[in-house]
């Protein structure tokens, strides 16, 4: 970023879908969100103000906020959540909102959204 650019905070979101409710389970596809959430805003970990990290009611083997631990955010402040428990909604679902500090415009921050949680979001065409 040049000197010039404006910083602002941005809420940057996705979401994506586990196999089984177990800790490698929720670890991997989290990792994998995080990851391509990061790599589609080119964000590093210091432009990360926090990280909110929910899933649905039919998950709790692990903390999701762990996969990032295993990234190496020591220095991140993290918090998991429960998902309201809408009849109907998307099961087996993890979700992160990031904010982060970016030059990006709110129009130029990408959402992601993975494996079956892709639903959630199709006017986005994500990843």
């Amino acid at each position: 970023m040049s000197t010039n650019e404006a910083i602002r905070l941005r809420g940057i979101r996705g979401a994506t879908t586990v196999e089984s409710n177990t800790k490698e389970a929720i670890l991997e596809a989290t990792q994998e969100l995080l990851s391509a959430i990061v790599e589609a805003n080119a964000l590093q970990e210091d432009d990360v103000a926090s990280a909110f990290f929910s899933m649905t009611a039919d998950l709790n083997a692990e903390f999701p906020a762990l996969a990032a631990r295993h990234m190496g955010w020591s220095h991140v402040a993290l918090t998991c959540m429960q998902e309201i428990d809408v009849p109907g909604s998307l099961g087996m679902c993890v979700r992160i909102l990031l904010h982060a500090n970016t030059s990006k415009a709110q129009s130029e921050v990408q959402f992601v959204y993975l494996r079956g949680a892709r639903v959630l979001r199709p006017d986005i065409g994500s990843s």
